[in-house]
């Protein structure tokens, strides 16, 4: 399909779908719901495309402005495209995007367990269902709380488990299907629980767990169509 099919196809479906139930507070469009993911309903934004923890993240950023607006320079890895084209267009910050993926159009080409830049090099970081895929995780986190300047912050979000007190790891399971069923895809490592935040802690960061839910409540978080289990650390580098 062409760029320009695929354009005309998120018009139509865009206008087909106006309505009040929900809205998307990246690109500040309602509908009467949000689009079907391969893997589960009422997921997608119509118009940008936001899966449920972009949306999440992005109000998390309305909601505490003094993290962007305190921020003169943001890494972000792995971004996606609805996250990015807000933050870019943010005046005075640096904003500099990373992937270990060749075949992404980013700034740098880093390995987040390994970042091939100097200390305090951000005053702020996103790191995105990326730990996931990650085999060493601490080693990651630890590079995360390096490059990240005193004072600043790094959002972090995984896939979680609510019904798991501990991150499930098995080194055994190496066959696409069984990590599929063990993990949710076929390329992640582990499957994380809330204690997620203790490992951020371990490498250096003060974590505040934000829940959205709680937050907003049942009927706006429902709304926004946000997940249940999208936990958002922030870690604050002190």
């Amino acid at each position: 399909m062409s760029r320009l099919a695929a354009a005309v196809r998120v018009r139509a479906a865009t206008a087909r779908h106006r309505g009040s139930a929900v809205r998307c507070p990246l690109c500040a469009n309602a509908f009467d719901r949000f689009k079907d993911d391969w893997n589960r309903r009422n997921a997608l934004c119509w118009r940008c495309g936001s899966h449920e923890r972009h949306r999440a993240q992005w109000l998390v950023l309305q909601r505490r402005p003094d993290l962007l607006r305190d921020a003169r320079s943001l890494l972000h890895l792995s971004p996606e495209w609805c996250l990015r084209r807000q933050l870019r267009r943010l005046p005075g910050l640096r904003y500099v995007t990373s992937d270990l993926d060749p075949a992404q159009d980013v700034d740098l080409r880093l390995d987040v367990t390994a970042l091939d830049l100097p200390g305090d090099a951000f005053d702020a970081t996103i790191c995105s269902h990326v730990l996931e895929h990650v085999p060493d995780d601490g080693a990651a986190m630890r590079e995360l709380r390096r490059v990240t300047a005193p004072g600043g912050w790094c959002l972090v979000m995984v896939p979680i488990d609510l019904t798991r007190e501990q991150t499930y790891e098995d080194w055994s399971i190496t066959a696409a299907a069984e990590r599929e069923r063990a993990f949710l895809q076929a390329d992640h490592v582990r499957l994380y629980a809330p204690d997620i935040a203790d490992r951020l802690r371990a490498a250096g960061f003060a974590v505040e767990v934000v829940d959205l839910h709680v937050e907003l409540g049942a009927e706006e978080a429902a709304r926004h169509g946000l997940l249940a289990s999208d936990l958002l650390f922030l870690s604050r580098a002190t």
